[in-house]
Parts: structure tokens; sequence; C-alpha cells
């Protein structure tokens, strides 16, 4: 492993959370040890940032929080926020236009599942829209046109004075290849898809937050 880490920056859903979306303690409680040891720590999730700031003052356990696919950039310390990408009110009408009980348009990004992804894309084409779709698993999350977890993770590192090469990125699923794309060291838990664990430089032994501790654990004995 090059170099020393100086920040980690972990998915959520079945990184942190086992299946069910629980949160591991043994995952925050290794996040927190490193904090204590000057590491950094960010959450990178497709999720809004309520429910994750709302995570974080339960836990308090980061220092950063990369929502939204990476649209949405957030220090719990003093309440800065950042949002990325171009023509984010074209992309936000056209969806409430629609009014779609299964389309969710979020503070930056619009979300659903992968079995409207063809209605979505008559949406986008209708409107002529510049953006880019992601998916995570069974999700599918329409993006500002070159926004994505890597945009938002650049974007933190830049924020807290991070140097990338010196930065882990953790994840399980496709939408995390964005990060891993940017990120000095590329960590795969156990129940990551195979595309993922493809491009990790480390593949952890053990499933969701388990396998976040192992990485954490594995920088002290580094």
């Amino acid at each position: 492993m090059a170099g020393i880490v100086e920040a980690i920056a972990c998915d959520y859903d079945r990184t942190l959370t086992d299946e069910s979306l629980v949160i591991s303690k043994n995952a925050v409680a290794s996040l927190r040890s490193a904090r204590g040891a000057g590491i950094k720590v960010f959450i990178a999730s497709g999720r809004r940032l309520p429910f994750l700031a709302g995570v974080n003052e339960e836990y308090d356990f980061v220092d950063g929080i990369i929502a939204e696919n990476g649209a949405v950039i957030y220090n719990p310390n003093d309440g800065t926020e950042v949002l990325l990408g171009d023509g984010l009110d074209e992309l936000k009408s056209a969806f409430l236009d629609a009014r779609e009980d299964f389309i969710e348009v979020e503070q930056v990004i619009v979300a659903t599942t992968i079995e409207h992804l063809d209605y979505v894309k008559e949406i986008i084409e209708k409107n002529q829209l510049s953006v880019d779709i992601e998916l995570n698993r069974n999700d599918v999350m329409v993006m500002p046109k070159g926004v994505n977890k890597g945009s938002g993770v650049v974007k933190a590192a830049e924020m807290y004075g991070v140097n990338r090469e010196n930065l882990a990125c953790v994840g399980d699923a496709e939408n995390d290849l964005g990060m891993f794309a940017v990120a000095g060291i590329k960590v795969a838990v156990a129940n990551a898809v195979e595309n993922v664990k493809r491009v990790a430089d480390v593949v952890c032994s053990e499933p969701y937050g388990d396998g976040v501790a192992e990485f954490v654990r594995s920088l002290r004995r580094a």
C-alpha cells in the first residue's frame, strides 16, 4: 500500500451497513479510532443529506458528508454546503413536471429504480437534458453531467486539504467506481459486486461494516 492514508471516504449502504441497511457499530467505532489517529473520515453516498447528517449527529464519526452520489458536499462542523453541477433547475423541473410517484427529485439529483429506466430515458430525451445516469444495484440516479462520487470526493479532498494519493475509498457497488477512479487506494468490502472487486487495490475478507473495520485495523499494522 503506497503512501500514508490521510482520509477515508466510505460508502454507506451495504458498506457501512448490512444488507438490511442497519449501520455497523463495529465500522463506526473503527472510523472513530481512525479520526483519533488524525485520519479524516467522509461518508460518500447516494442518500440525501438530511439522512446522512442525522446518522452523523447520532454517532459523530465523520468530518465531511458527500451526499446525493457526489452532488452535495457538507461540512457538519461549520454547516458549509456545496452543490455540484450545471443545469440543476432544468433537471429538477423536467422530472417534477412528470409527477410520477416512483421518481424522487432530491436537492440536486433525480432517483428511481431500474424498472423505470426506460421512462427516465424518455424524459431526458424529451427535455434534451445534459445528464449522466448512474446505477447502484437496483437504483437509478440521474446526475448533472460530469457529477458523480468521484467529483464529490475530489471537491471534498480540496475543501479539507487532503492529497488524493493518500485517500482511501471504500465501497461495494457500481456507483463507487467514480470515487475509485480518483482515489489513491481503492477498497472493496467482501460483499462488493465483481466489477468493483476487480479494480480494487484491497478486497476485504469481511463483508459490510466488518470489512471497513478490517481495513482500518490494517492501517494500524502498516
